[in-house]
């Protein structure tokens, strides 16, 4: 009973002591001033990295394209500009009869929120909150891409369509 107290003993130390030595040896070569050979540490959620700085010179335009959508007009038409890839013509029909419900259902006019933009050039993700008329609210994420609409951002098809089927 005591060699296997002693071997667990001995074993448990030699972890404490190797994880001593290699705190004390990132912590020598750190205050020596010598190159370190790390890489820079970054800070992630769930492996996804976080925005290094907020883009909140993107709230305007982003603000604008959900106004766009959320506007009069028909899904196969001016509102198409606002989606990346546009609608199909059944997905297009679906999305105007989904409106309508809505409209009837006294949602209209929506007071969207967008908060935590980040943008890496060419795409944006924002978390968007949308109030309805009706008082009741939804928050979403949201994907925007750059791409030829009156504000310069479209919404990816896919947080298009999420919407869509959020509000009916």
């Amino acid at each position: 009973m005591i060699p296997k107290t002693l071997v667990t003993g001995v074993a448990a130390a030699a972890v404490v002591a190797a994880a001593a030595g290699g705190v004390t040896s990132i912590a020598s070569s750190a205050s020596s001033g010598a190159p370190s050979t790390t890489a820079a540490i970054q800070p992630v959620v769930m492996g996804v990295p976080l925005p290094q700085a907020p883009a909140p010179d993107l709230q305007a335009p982003l603000m604008q394209t959900l106004d766009g959508l959320a506007g009069g007009g028909s899904f196969s038409g001016a509102k198409g500009s606002y989606i990346q890839g546009g609608l199909g013509r059944i997905e297009g029909i679906a999305a105007d009869r989904e409106y309508s419900k809505a409209a009837a259902k006294g949602y209209f006019p929506l007071n969207f929120v967008v908060a935590d933009i980040d943008s890496d050039g060419g795409t944006a993700t924002a978390n968007v909150t949308a109030t309805a008329n009706t008082g009741a609210t939804k928050t979403e994420p949201v994907i925007f891409v750059a791409g030829p609409s009156p504000t310069g951002w479209q919404i990816s098809k896919q947080s298009a369509l999420g919407l869509l089927s959020s509000a009916s």
